[in-house]
């Protein structure tokens, strides 16, 4: 039996697609600019490579800068040095062990503090990226490597990837108390980082920083502007300041599947299909390339026997 199924395909546009960027000349702050970008096109601009920074500065204006999509989102913008999806199971790239005494962690000091250490009780502590300290390392295995040399976070990842697979990801308490018995004692960076975040979920990894930028002067300057007096170079703003704005519009495609099975999908409902085939077919294109806010909805479903 063949199940033909006719899908929605919303693809957020990428380098291989055709890009429809938009100039929005009113001034707003970053979360107005958003809700804007969402209400009247698709979400505020993704840029992927250099022809995107070209595309935006030939829109807009002569002098002055324009929001885009990339931000700080506090709460959510930890990520794990490892990004294989494939590595973490349900809810354990959020699994965290902060340290509570005497301050709330992570704090984030002086807007300075994106990078994270274990103390030597197993707890974790935020701290600046270029402070030097020990590392553990994540090898094959699932095996845990102290250095005692001391390095910048980004040196450390750096050395991990040479030697071993990344700097250790804690995805639960079981792992918590591996990374700590191979820190003995030692205060040692771990794979966790704050990084900024698109707009869209985009996993667009291209950034185009001014020298010097991002600094978060004052721990507020959370958000993306392109500066159309550096060539399109992009600098950090607070993100209650406004200025005019980019937004892009997406690719939407009609897709037909046709999927030959022996078992009897006649009694499935659509919510069934979508979860039995249209999710694992969208976890595959998304590991192919496409941005992980890709999205399928199905239209039509009908059964051809044969």
């Amino acid at each position: 039996m063949f199940l033909v199924i006719l899908l929605f395909g919303f693809f957020p546009l990428s380098s291989a697609l055709s890009h429809q960027y938009h100039f929005v000349n009113e001034p707003k702050t970053w979360s107005e600019a958003q809700s804007y970008c969402r209400a009247n096109y698709t979400d505020l601009a993704t840029l992927y490579n250099t022809d995107d920074v070209n595309a935006l500065t030939q829109l807009g204006s002569q002098t002055g800068s324009a929001w885009i999509g990339l931000h700080d989102d506090v709460l959510n913008s930890w990520r794990w040095s490892i990004t294989n999806s494939s590595f973490y199971g349900p809810e354990e790239t959020t699994y965290r062990n902060w340290d509570q005494t005497p301050f709330v962690q992570p704090d984030n000091f002086r807007g300075k503090e994106l990078c994270v250490e274990m103390l030597p009780d197993g707890s974790w502590n935020d701290i600046p990226c270029e402070n030097n300290k020990s590392f553990v390392c994540y090898g094959v295995n699932d095996t845990y490597v102290l250095n005692t040399t001391k390095l910048s976070w980004n040196d450390a990842q750096a050395s991990c990837r040479a030697n071993y697979i990344d700097l250790a990801s804690i995805r639960n308490s079981t792992e918590n108390q591996k990374v700590h018995d191979a820190a003995n004692g030692n205060r040692v960076y771990i794979g966790l980082n704050r990084t900024r975040l698109w707009s869209d979920g985009s996993d667009s990894s291209f950034r185009n920083w001014k020298s010097g930028q991002p600094d978060n002067a004052n721990g507020n300057q959370l958000c993306t502007a392109v500066s159309f007096s550096d060539s399109g170079q992009w600098t950090d703003e607070n993100c209650s300041t406004t200025r005019p704005f980019f937004c892009y519009s997406a690719f939407v495609a009609g897709l037909r599947m046709v999927v030959d099975t022996e078992t009897d999908l006649t009694d499935l409902t659509e919510a069934e299909i979508e979860e039995i085939i249209l999710k694992p077919f969208l976890e595959e294109l998304i590991e192919n390339g496409l941005p992980n806010s890709t999205t399928l909805r199905l239209r039509r479903v009908h059964r051809i026997n044969t």
